[in-house]
């Protein structure tokens, strides 16, 4: 039997009006995203591990159409060089601390870290997206081509310190590993040298002696890497930092995804954030018995003593306000939303 040409394009006309009745469109359409993400978060490290499940639950509730392999820190670039990876497409997101790059916009630190500011992560939370916060930090990064899908904190912070260090007065002459932004440069003012390396390289600055305090993360983080083997003095409960873990990614990749996968990817995030948070402190109530039973001494300072180093911190936040138009707005902002707060005055 011989079969025409006109048969054969009959019967490809009728496959292919099966393959789009049978398929949506939409999907016929699509491609499959992969994007690279690197974080500031060293391999080993439990937070590291929980993006690693955000990236497997990314894929699983996006049906594969957009994947994401993390990368620690270093891995692609160097630490304070992902943002420029990030614009440039080299990675498609980053997910750091955006005080890292205050030198090209200083309201990233403003935002990022309103040291002894807020109290517990959720009131910068709400801050960010009942304030206007979120927005100040898109129109931050959108000069780079990079926008901000969400953000997550790891906790308040504590301290590790080779010396007791109980006020402000005992930071001075000491060496101090911080990163760049407003914390730091209050314990400056309180007589410590401040010491800018990524935090990959803290424990062994550390031990080395490099430093003497190091700010790092919270204090189960800090247990997991080690701090304390060699170190055994902490601040607890935390109180001078909360830095955000934004995830930026670059703009143009984001508006290359169909809208119900940046949806996906939105409350994704948001539910990666809640978990981070709620786990982080759960295990900081629970080393903070560890570590005293191996004689690490918790050091909580006084109420006094916190007030005098927010003074402090006070005229640095007035500072910052000065270094930008987009600074000064962040500044004046949270500071409306902490008097609402009544956490000033």
């Amino acid at each position: 039997m011989t079969i025409t040409r006109r048969a054969l394009l009959k019967a490809a006309s009728a496959v292919a009006a099966t393959s789009v009745i049978g398929v949506p469109a939409l999907a016929l359409a699509e491609k499959n995203h992969k994007w690279k993400v690197q974080v500031l978060w060293g391999a080993g490290e439990d937070t590291y591990k929980m993006f690693q499940t955000f990236c497997d639950n990314i894929k699983k509730n996006t049906g594969g159409r957009l994947e994401i392999t993390p990368f620690s820190a270093g891995a692609i670039v160097g630490t304070f060089e992902t943002l420029d990876a990030v614009g440039q497409n080299v990675l498609q997101g980053h997910s750091t601390y955006p005080g890292y790059f205050a030198g090209k916009e200083p309201a990233l630190a403003v935002i990022g870290d309103f040291a002894f500011g807020y109290q517990e992560p959720m009131q910068q939370n709400a801050w960010l997206n009942e304030k206007g916060g979120m927005e100040m930090m898109r129109t931050a990064y959108d000069k780079f081509n990079a926008y901000t899908v969400g953000c997550t904190w790891w906790g308040v912070e504590s301290l590790v310190c080779k010396v007791p260090v109980r006020r402000p007065e005992d930071f001075k002459g000491l060496k101090h590993r911080g990163a760049q932004g407003l914390a730091a440069e209050t314990i400056a003012r309180m007589g410590a040298s401040i010491v800018v390396i990524p935090g990959g390289e803290a424990y062994s600055a550390l031990e080395k002696g490099v430093v003497d305090t190091v700010d790092w993360s919270t204090l189960s983080v800090n247990n997991k890497i080690g701090f304390f083997e060699i170190a055994k003095f902490a601040t607890y409960p935390g109180f001078h930092s909360m830095p955000i873990q934004d995830f930026t990614v670059n703009k143009t990749a984001w508006n290359a995804l169909p809208d119900d996968v940046k949806a996906i990817v939105e409350k994704t995030w948001a539910d990666f954030s809640q978990y981070q948070v709620k786990t982080i402190a759960e295990n900081d109530v629970v080393v903070a018995e560890e570590v005293q039973k191996k004689g690490v001494e918790l050091i909580a300072w006084s109420d006094e003593d916190r007030g005098r180093a927010r003074g402090m911190a006070h005229e640095v936040w007035s500072d910052w306000a000065k270094k930008s138009p987009l600074a000064k707005q962040a500044v004046e902002s949270q500071q409306a939303y902490l008097r609402e707060l009544k956490l000033l005055a």
